[in-house]
């Protein structure tokens, strides 16, 4: 028996070791990988690019495919996105020829990034873009991108300035349930946490008090798959996460 325990931890590290990992980079290279991004702004700011970076930092060579989820998107509002210096129309959601990245590369600028166009309609819209292997060389990892078209109010200028947060589910991958901490500010008026699944649809809605607090989601009847939990303040989404549902 103790012939097989060095066979078996080598088998194990050498089954890791040239494991490709795909991670996300914002534009000012800062690691977003699984992570939301939030852009602010008004009906009279009619055009947003968000520029996107992504870096295998793996030790094998990786092909990379996106797709696109919208999760929200205000009616008169449109989303699009680049790849390898081609922009597609609000219609398309996938791509079918990959970015191929060597180990340690990154991802030039007109690689990718996305674009949304306000239509000068206010709103809310929030966009998740997908990034995969067809080979399964690396985990999928996501970027959420949360438009966010109001006209300043007051009450925008509270969230500003308020200290809210929002923790990541425990656990996740989540089973029958999952608990999900989070501080609210007082001066908040109404406050939820709200789960959709990848096409958008609405599974699960949990209305929360003021102050440094958690809820528990239930998951048992939410079939396996990918969730997007958003905590919205004030009918606004300030933030949003990945969870894992794996019955």
């Amino acid at each position: 028996m103790k012939k097989f325990i060095p066979i078996l931890i080598m088998m194990f590290y050498l089954g890791f070791q040239g494991h490709a990992q795909l991670v996300i980079l914002d534009e000012n290279l800062e690691d977003v990988t699984n992570q939301t991004i939030t852009i602010n702004g008004t009906p009279d700011d009619t055009y947003f690019k968000v520029q996107l970076y992504f870096s295998n930092t793996g030790d094998e060579d990786v092909d990379v495919f996106v797709t696109k989820h919208e999760i929200d998107i205000v009616e008169g509002a449109n989303n699009t996105f680049c790849w390898k210096d081609y922009c597609f129309s609000p219609f398309v959601f996938d791509v079918d020829d990959p970015i191929t990245l060597g180990s340690g590369e990154i991802s030039l600028a007109d690689d990718f990034y996305t674009e949304f166009h306000t239509g000068g309609v206010a709103g809310i819209s929030e966009v998740m873009y997908e990034f995969y292997s067809e080979d399964e060389s690396f985990e999928n990892v996501t970027i959420t991108v949360v438009f966010n078209i109001e006209t300043p109010t007051s009450t925008g200028n509270i969230l500003a300035s308020s200290t809210w947060k929002l923790k990541d589910a425990r656990p996740n991958p989540a089973r029958d349930h999952t608990w999900i901490n989070y501080d609210l500010p007082f001066g908040v008026q109404n406050a939820q946490i709200v789960v959709r699944n990848l096409l958008g649809n609405l599974v699960h809605t949990e209305s929360l008090s003021l102050g440094n607090e958690r809820v528990r989601i239930n998951t048992a009847g939410m079939s396996n798959g990918i969730y997007i939990y958003s905590l919205i303040i004030d009918n606004q989404v300030v933030q949003s996460k990945r969870l894992v549902v794996a019955n």
